[in-house]
Order: C-alpha cells, then sequence, then structure tokens
C-alpha cells in the first residue's frame, strides 16, 4: 500500500501563483511545523508567516496522491524557483550550504572575517565563582571516572587510517569521516 500525499498552500489570497506550495504525508502535523519552525523554514515563508501573522491561511491543494504524482502538481505549480513564498523549483529539495566544498579562498577570507575583534568570542572569559567551583568540586567527589584504569580499544577509521579511541573516533569517523566521499570517487 502506497502512502497517500497531499500538496497544500499557505496563502494571504487564494490564488496559486502567491504563496508557499508544499507536499506532505500529513498536513495537520505539517501546518503546525511551519508554525513553530519558523526559524528553520525557508526565509521567503518565515518572513511572510512574520508579515501577516494570524492573516495566513492553510488550503489543501490535491489529496490522496502517491509521492511522484504530488511531487509533479507541486513542480506544475512552481516550475522555477522564487515562485510566491518558495524558494526552489516544485519537487525539489530547498538548496543547503552544508557539506559544500568551498575553494580555499573562500575559507581564507571567512577565517579573516572572523579574526580578532570581528570573532564574537573576542576578549570573553569563562570565570566560575569560587562557590560555583566547589559545588562542582562537592558533586562530583567520590564519583570516580567510570573509564579510569580501564583499557580502552584503539581503532582504525578505514577512510583515512586514523587511530584512536572509541568516542571519538565513532564521533569524527568512520561514516562521518571527510574523507569518506574522496576514497569512493
Amino acid at each position: 500500500m502506497t502512502e497517500a500525499y497531499s500538496v497544500y498552500h499557505i496563502h494571504v489570497e487564494p490564488s496559486l501563483n502567491s504563496g508557499y506550495i508544499g507536499i506532505t504525508r500529513n498536513v495537520t502535523l505539517r501546518f503546525s511545523q511551519h508554525g513553530w519552525r519558523r526559524k528553520r523554514s525557508n526565509k521567503h515563508l518565515r518572513n511572510a508567516l512574520a508579515k501577516y501573522g494570524d492573516a495566513v491561511k492553510f488550503s489543501v491543494v490535491v489529496d490522496g496522491l502517491d509521492y511522484e504524482a504530488a511531487s509533479l502538481v507541486e513542480e506544475m505549480l512552481r516550475p522555477k524557483p522564487n515562485i510566491g513564498w518558495n524558494i526552489a523549483v516544485g519537487g525539489d529539495i530547498p538548496p543547503n550550504p552544508k557539506g559544500k566544498i568551498r575553494s580555499t579562498e573562500y575559507r581564507a577570507n571567512i577565517a579573516k572575517a572572523k579574526m580578532g575583534a570581528q570573532n564574537p568570542m573576542f576578549g570573553k572569559t569563562v570565570e566560575f565563582s569560587e562557590t560555583h567551583r566547589q559545588n562542582i568540586s562537592k558533586a562530583l567527589q567520590g564519583k570516580p571516572s567510570p573509564l579510569k584504569g580501564k583499557d580502552r580499544p584503539q581503532m582504525c577509521c578505514p577512510h583515512c587510517s586514523k587511530i584512536g579511541n572509541a568516542g571519538g573516533m565513532y564521533l569524527w569517523h568512520f561514516d562521518r569521516c571527510r574523507m569518506k566521499n574522496e576514497h569512493q570517487s
């Protein structure tokens, strides 16, 4: 059995040329997510929700479609990027800069821009008061580290050949290793 998808419309005026068009399996959940995920939704939609507030309406355009049909309807309503409150072409996932490979010049410019006084942590130090430090000390007294005196196994990442303890290796290597994609190509 295939899952039923819906094409929905978030709008102020009922014209399909304005507003936001999206697809979902659970319409009521998705409508509520757009309300509480304002920081995560696309910039156009976020600004529109902030500007129009309670005047924004949610409606279902088509219901009971499979994923391919719903994507096709969304693509027909949003054939180009930046139509209404949508950023991407209908059926596409909006652009995400995470994981994008940046040039060394770009990275150098970012690093330069965050040097010295431009760095948000510049001049700030974290200092605990004496009472706070005593409270931490009391809380940790009599509780030895669970890893103290234990021999932890060394692991080797198959992608970059880095050797280390399990905690850090699972955090930064294996499936998450930055060299993983370079070895596959």
